[in-house]
C-alpha cells in the first residue's frame, strides 16, 4: 500500500454535546441544593464575611457534583473511564506529587500576603486589605471573628495565639494535611470533573483555550452558591464574576499539576491544601473587601497567576515529556 493509499487519522474533535450534558448535570446538582436552601429561608450563607459552619457544609455537598456528572456521562463512552486509571503507578508518583504541592502551596500562602502588604501595608490601596504582623493585633481581630467568647476563652486565646509568621506556619503545616486527607477527598470530586474529565475532552483545543474555557466554567458553576452569599459577603450579584476571574488562573495552576506529576491527585490534594490554608486570611488581614482581598478576590487571582507563571515556566521541559 502507497502512503497515498494509507488511512488518514481523524483529528480529535471536542465533544460539545457531552461537554454540555457533563455542565449541566452539574450546574444542576448545586442548583437544587442552592434553590432547597433558599426555599427553606437560608438565604444567606456568609456569616457576615467571618466563618460560616453553613457555608463549609455547603462546599461539601457541591463539591461531588463534576466527579458524579463525569461518571455519568462516562457511561456513554466505549473508553475506560478516567477514574480506573487514577491511582496507577500513585507510589511511584508521590516524591513528585509531595514536591510540587509543598512548593506551590508556599508559593500560593507567601504570594498572597506578600501582595497584600505591597498593595495595602505600602501603596494603602482600598480593599486590599493590610496585613497584622504583631501578636496583640492578631489577637484584637480575633476577638471580632469571635466576639462571643468569655473571659476564660479570651485568656487561652491570648496564650495561644502567636505573632504573624509562626501562625502562618501552623497554617502552612495545617493547609498541606488538609489538602492530603479530608479536604483531598472532598476536592477530588471537583478536580476530577474539571482537571479531570473536561480537561480531556477539551484537549483538542489546546492547553491556553481548554485552560481558559474550563476557568470560566468553573468559576460559572459556583452562581448558585455565590448567589447565597457564598465567598463573597455583600456581593451576591457580582460574586461569580470575580469567582470567574479567580478560577480561570487558578485551572492553569492545577492542570499543570497534573501535566507535571501524571496525576490527578496533584491538583486535588492542592484544592485541598488551598481551602485549608484560607481561613487564615480571615486573621491575618484586616479592612478587606472581599471582592478585592486574598484569598478569593483579585488580588489571591493575581498572585495565583504568577504563582501559575512561574510553575509552568521552571516546569516546561518535564511537562513535555509527560504530554
Amino acid at each position: 500500500m502507497s502512503e497515498a493509499d494509507a488511512p488518514v487519522e481523524a483529528k480529535p474533535k471536542v465533544r460539545w454535546g457531552r461537554v454540555a450534558l457533563f455542565y449541566l448535570l452539574a450546574l444542576g446538582w448545586v442548583s437544587v441544593i442552592a434553590a432547597v436552601l433558599f426555599v427553606t429561608g437560608r438565604r444567606d450563607v456568609s456569616g457576615g464575611g467571618g466563618i460560616s459552619v453553613l457555608a463549609i457544609v455547603l462546599a461539601a455537598l457541591a463539591m461531588p457534583a463534576p466527579l458524579v456528572s463525569a461518571l455519568i456521562v462516562g457511561r456513554l463512552d466505549q473508553r475506560p473511564a478516567l477514574i480506573r486509571t487514577t491511582f496507577d503507578r500513585f507510589w511511584r508518583k508521590l516524591p513528585r506529587l509531595v514536591l510540587v504541592v509543598v512548593l506551590v502551596i508556599a508559593g500560593l500562602l507567601l504570594g498572597m500576603l506578600g501582595l497584600t502588604w505591597v498593595l495595602g501595608n505600602v501603596l494603602g490601596l482600598s480593599g486590599v486589605g493590610r496585613v497584622l504582623f504583631a501578636q496583640p493585633d492578631l489577637l484584637a481581630n480575633a476577638l471580632l471573628l469571635f466576639p462571643s467568647m468569655d473571659v476564660d476563652q479570651v485568656a487561652k486565646l491570648n496564650a495561644s495565639i502567636p505573632s504573624l509568621w509562626p501562625l502562618l506556619g501552623l497554617a502552612y503545616a495545617g493547609a498541606l494535611v488538609a489538602g492530603f486527607t479530608l479536604n483531598g477527598v472532598f476536592a477530588f470530586g471537583e478536580e476530577y470533573g474539571w482537571r479531570g474529565w473536561l480537561a480531556e475532552e477539551l484537549r483538542p483545543l489546546g492547553a491556553f483555550w481548554a485552560n481558559l474555557l474550563t476557568g470560566v466554567l468553573w468559576g460559572a458553576w459556583h452562581a448558585p452558591l455565590i448567589l447565597l452569599g457564598y465567598n463573597y459577603a455583600g456581593y451576591a450579584k457580582l460574586g461569580t464574576a470575580f469567582m470567574i476571574a479567580w478560577c480561570v488562573p487558578a485551572s492553569f495552576l492545577l492542570w499543570r499539576a497534573r501535566q507535571v506529576t501524571d496525576s490527578l491527585i496533584a491538583p486535588a490534594v492542592l484544592h485541598g491544601a488551598i481551602n485549608g490554608f484560607a481561613g487564615v486570611f480571615l486573621l491575618v488581614l484586616v479592612d478587606t473587601n472581599p471582592l478585592i482581598a486574598a484569598p478569593m478576590g483579585l488580588a489571591g487571582a493575581a498572585a495565583i497567576a504568577v504563582v501559575a507563571a512561574v510553575f509552568w515556566w521552571l516546569s516546561r521541559k518535564r511537562a513535555g515529556r509527560v504530554e
